[in-house]
């Protein structure tokens, strides 16, 4: 089976296991089968241990058919396989797994051999049908697709950018230091703000840059190349300015891939 239906498989199981109604259903089919004790069950447990055995028989077998089933399903579906031949196809690998976990979780409750030949018939009788049926439900029963991740949010446009004038509103380029003023450089202009460069660059969250000069921040994206003169650098920006890197945040600027 491809790895593609098993990923699938293992999505719309994680749906249906975050549904409650599901963990109540095997709640109340657990609570039945302990207080009716098939199986012989009544007469070799108590309560309380009929309903532990009987808790994790439909936990493991319920979890594990349902997995087996929607695996192969949607592996045969993909194939174009009619829902009869998925059926029929599918119904013995689901019965197999079941049974053999019956037969495992019966040898650590009762010490039955799981191999002793009147056990496997016994179970295979009372499983096999059981997991035909649980098969054919989710072969021929719509089911409704997987629901789609929710997208990302779309990121929250910088703070900065509402001081300036709207048609200057752009992807942050640089902040620069002129006298009393922070330059601010966007793919759509430039405007003058009075504020301090770190006031500017607190602001200017949520767009990933660096401070690689006392007087200069760049946004990453917009870094086009980098060089080193001497014992500081250079970098160049997507609209062609040149800002130096000084000494000072020559490491910060090497750690982040940008020279």
């Amino acid at each position: 089976m491809s790895d593609t239906a098993l990923r699938l498989a293992l999505r719309e199981m994680h749906g249906i296991l975050r549904r409650p109604v599901v963990w109540q259903v095997m709640a109340v089919v657990a609570a039945v089968l302990a207080l009716s004790g098939p199986f012989g069950t009544l007469a070799s447990l108590g309560l309380g241990a009929r309903l532990a055995y009987w808790s994790v028989v439909v936990g493991v077998t319920a979890t594990s058919g349902w997995l087996v089933s929607l695996w192969i399903d949607g592996a045969l579906r993909r194939r174009g396989l009619s829902p009869l031949g998925r059926w029929a196809v599918a119904s013995l690998p689901v019965a197999a797994v079941v049974l053999i976990e019956v037969a495992a979780l019966n040898a650590l409750a009762f010490g039955i051999s799981p191999f002793a030949a009147e056990e496997l018939a016994s179970l295979a009788l009372s499983t096999v049908p059981v997991a035909v049926l649980v098969t054919a439900a989710l072969t021929f029963i719509p089911r409704a697709p997987p629901t789609p991740a929710a997208a990302d949010p779309l990121p929250r446009a910088p703070r900065l950018l509402s001081r300036l004038p709207l048609d200057k509103r752009g992807a942050l380029i640089s902040l620069s230091v002129q006298d009393h003023y922070v330059e601010v450089v966007t793919s759509r202009g430039r405007a003058l703000l009075l504020l301090r460069l770190s006031d500017a660059i607190a602001e200017a969250e949520g767009c990933p840059g660096l401070q690689v000069h006392r007087s200069h921040w760049v946004a990453r994206d917009q870094v086009s190349a980098a060089r080193r003169e001497g014992g500081r650098a250079v970098l160049t920006l997507a609209d062609g300015r040149e800002i130096p890197v000084s000494r000072t945040y020559l490491r910060a600027v090497k750690e982040a891939g940008l020279l």
